[in-house]
């Protein structure tokens, strides 16, 4: 996916999940703002999102509806992890 497909569905994440609350809301809102910048890598920004995700679960002040998003970024953390790793299985 290209960044702005990422950017367009973090917005439309947060309008679609009104309980979201006030930190993942900012979290959210500066991952936009970094994936709008031209010198900024998806993959990296995504993966920043999700461990600033684990820590507010970790700390207790994870929404359900932020558990749906961080859901989501270890689906395609757990994919793109097999992909990396079969070059190690091949000849």
């Amino acid at each position: 996916m290209f960044k702005t497909d990422k950017r367009n569905y973090l917005k439309k994440f947060i309008e679609n999940h009104p309980d979201l609350n006030d930190i993942e809301k900012q979290v959210i809102q500066n991952s936009i703002v970094n994936l709008g910048r031209p010198k900024v890598w998806q993959d990296k920004e995504l993966t920043h999102l999700a461990k600033s995700f684990q820590k507010l679960s970790l700390d207790s002040k994870l929404s359900d509806d932020g558990k749906v998003l961080l859901k989501q970024l270890h689906k395609s953390d757990w994919f793109f992890g097999i992909l990396y790793n079969l070059k190690f299985f091949g000849n």
